[in-house]
């Protein structure tokens, strides 16, 4: 049997492996030992390999869908149904888990995978065997030839992530992403207002142990080179214990790699943030969202902006850089409150500051604040991406004209963009970097790396910014 998968991003700025692909395609193969499997890149791919891809007899295409890219998904699928009109497309990621059934709203798919995807899409392809009952796949929907659209039951998430197999990197064109990244974990045992993993992971945070983490870190440096990485977990440090002895693994092992993660700012202590700079970690990025602490305890997060300050000066004494990251329009957010959070960003020891205007999921309680409390200018979650300035709500405690503002503020500090579109310098930039790694020694190539970091965003990004 044929399967493909597709990752739809042409258009957006990093390059990077798509991980919960890698999962599906080598759990998969490691139930069908008859499966052949391609994984179509949009972002990295050749004209050719495209051509390539869409020209295989597939029997099964799986295609992940983001909001951002929802244009860019739909134009595949019809590309596809009109080559392939007998291949099977299936469809999954996080937007199909935040809009459920309205996914067969934007195309004619045959099924869509919500939740973990892993075991469901496996069961999926033995179902297309005739091995198994559609009906009996839980986590899938899919829609009858009446049109009826069914949704089985939820599927219980994997109890061990340790025993799923390392994503198939062997599929992907390894040489074409500047950085690796890994997944340490999944999930968060927080309840932010704003974010949608609660919806997507069920408010459980499962980890993998330190051993099986370091074991993929060697195994991407043996066969695919020297990069920096990055964890792409919603928070690497919930279990500081874990972490601790994740350091000291790297650090016996005496394995010399940069990396960057974000984390739970509170959750520190200065033993621990040496350890980690030790252990080659060189940057951490954390949610502030607001320097208010009324607005803190409304959405959430459970911290203030005391234990938040205190936590950028553990990791600033340690020498690891602290990017910060805030939005505009939480739930009491005002244009005033927004200005306290401009003032404390510009006398904070951040090293790198972002302002976003805050977009509502489904299955949020911002989506629902807004709901009860504001007026949205659109509830179509895919199209806020494209909406310029971005802006989808207000309140009348912050109205549009008001955001507009705080926008402009952020902007003049160059703080804000609202743009993640595809830059061809950051490109050529990222790999040249990454060809540095691999052929001047260590100690040389990662100061190379960070200066060239620190230069993009000082004299790039945030000029970028400021006159946008």
């Amino acid at each position: 049997m044929k399967a493909g998968l597709i990752f739809p991003n042409k258009s957006r700025k990093d390059k990077t492996v798509h991980l919960g692909l890698g999962y599906l395609a080598s759990y998969s193969r490691s139930i069908h030992d008859d499966l052949e499997i391609t994984i179509l890149d949009t972002r990295v791919a050749t004209k050719k390999e495209t051509k390539l891809f869409f020209k295989t007899p597939f029997d099964l295409i799986g295609i992940t869908v983001l909001s951002p890219v929802c244009d860019e998904v739909i134009n595949i699928f019809n590309l596809i149904k009109e080559t392939k009109r007998d291949c099977k497309i299936c469809l999954g990621g996080p937007y199909v888990t935040t809009i459920m059934e309205e996914i067969f709203n934007l195309t004619s798919a045959d099924f869509a995978v919500y939740g973990e995807g892993e075991i469901t899409f496996s069961e999926l392809i033995s179902h297309l065997k005739g091995c198994k009952n559609i009906e009996d796949i839980p986590g899938l929907m899919y829609k009858l030839k009446s049109g009826k659209i069914i949704t089985n039951k939820p599927r219980a998430q994997i109890s061990d992530l340790n025993e799923l197999p390392f994503p198939a990197y062997d599929l992907f064109h390894m040489n074409r992403y500047p950085i690796h990244r890994i997944a340490t974990s999944r999930g968060c045992p927080y309840r932010c207002s704003f974010c949608n993993s609660t919806s997507i992971w069920q408010n459980n945070w499962r980890k993998r142990n330190p051993v099986n983490v370091v074991k993929e870190i060697e195994f991407l440096q043996k066969n695919y080179r020297k990069k920096t990485f990055c964890f792409s977990d919603n928070s690497f440090n919930i279990d500081m214990e874990r972490v601790d002895q994740f350091c000291e693994l790297i650090i016996k092992k005496k394995i010399k790699i940069l990396w960057s993660t974000p984390v739970r700012i509170e959750k520190i202590n200065q033993e621990l943030a040496n350890k980690m700079k030790q252990a080659g970690c060189y940057n951490v990025g954390i949610g502030i969202e607001s320097a208010n602490n009324k607005i803190l305890n409304k959405i959430g997060k459970q911290i203030t902006i005391e234990e938040i300050t205190e936590g950028i000066q553990i990791y600033k004494k340690a020498g690891i850089e602290v990017l910060g990251q805030f939005v505009i329009g939480s739930p009491g957010d005002t244009l005033k409150t927004v200005k306290e959070s401009l003032t404390y960003a510009k006398n904070s020891e951040l090293d790198f500051i972002m302002f976003y205007s805050i977009l509502p999921f489904k299955g949020t309680p911002q989506w629902e604040f807004v709901k009860l409390n504001g007026h949205f200018y659109s509830e179509t979650i895919h199209d806020y991406h494209s909406i310029k300035p971005n802006i989808v709500f207000d309140t009348p405690e912050f109205l549009y004209n008001e955001r507009l503002e705080a926008i402009a503020l952020a902007r003049h500090a160059g703080y804000y963009s609202d743009s993640n579109d595809r830059n061809y310098l950051f490109d050529t930039g990222r790999n040249l970097v990454k060809m540095a790694q691999n052929y001047l020694p260590e100690f040389v190539s990662n100061k190379l790396y960070l200066a060239s970091k620190n230069f993009y965003r000082k004299h790039i990004w945030k000029n970028h910014c400021s006159r946008n």
